[in-house]
């Protein structure tokens, strides 16, 4: 599972290593939890800067399939998910509040720009439920209370929802679980997956770059009903370790 690429502004030696791992394990499924795309320009952060004059969208989107998907794509050919976002909810929103005569309901989806279909990439825009008890979904939803910590608004959405639950957006990796019931009976699970941008490119936060963010993705083992989560954490340089393998 992979969250916030937020491509162009990806680590790029985190994406290229990360394809390699798909490519070398060929898991059963690759979801991708969303803001695959930081479509800087149509952002309200950008508006009336120079950023807003920048990359536009569908050179976002062909910048992703070039060095995302279609890569990605050359050495797996498994199943794969990628859920909406509030990055990839950005081009929607720019043009109905700042150009609606011109907006496109289709063109201008993101599961049309970067061209979904075309790579057999299915596209869920609110929730996936990819194991039993287990559902990903962004993170962006109304009512869904933030926490400070990682893993804390993911235990939050999954009280929410009942069930456990597998997010991005907060750009926090980790895992906390909740107990409850007679003798334990019931357990829940919220897994937040980190990022992978390249921090250095988020001018946003500054000169310094100080935020509370982890880059990480998930791996997820599903047994029947049994779900095991492990984040992988990803150095600054865009390496990891998985299963004993140095990916650099």
């Amino acid at each position: 599972m992979i969250s916030d690429l937020q491509m162009p502004l990806e680590n790029k030696r985190a994406n290229r290593n990360l394809i390699n791992l798909i490519h070398d394990s060929q898991p059963d499924e690759v979801i991708n939890i969303g803001d695959i795309n930081d479509y800087t320009a149509s952002g309200r952060w950008s508006a009336g800067k120079r950023a807003e004059y920048g990359m536009t969208v569908r050179q976002e989107a062909n910048y992703t399939v070039r060095n995302h998907i279609r890569p990605l794509r050359s050495g797996y050919d498994g199943p794969v998910t990628l859920l909406g976002s509030n990055h990839g909810e950005r081009p929607h929103k720019y043009l109905v509040d700042r150009a609606p005569a011109l907006y496109d309901e289709e063109s201008f989806r993101e599961d049309k720009l970067l061209r979904l279909d075309d790579f057999g990439i299915k596209f869920e825009p609110v929730r996936y439920d990819f194991a039993p008890g287990w559902s990903a979904i962004h993170g962006h939803a109304k009512g869904i209370s933030l926490a400070r910590y990682a893993g804390g608004t993911a235990i939050n959405a999954a009280r929410r929802y009942g069930r456990s639950i597998v997010m991005g957006h907060t750009h926090r990796a980790g895992i906390v679980s909740e107990t409850t019931g007679p003798a334990g009976t019931k357990t829940i699970t919220g897994v937040e997956l980190g990022h992978l941008m390249d921090i250095t490119k988020a001018a946003y936060l500054g000169p310094e770059r100080l935020a509370n963010w982890q880059s990480a993705f998930g791996l997820f083992y599903v047994d029947g009903t049994t779900v095991t989560p492990h984040l992988i954490p990803v150095s600054r340089t865009g390496s990891f370790i998985v299963e004993g393998e140095r990916y650099k």
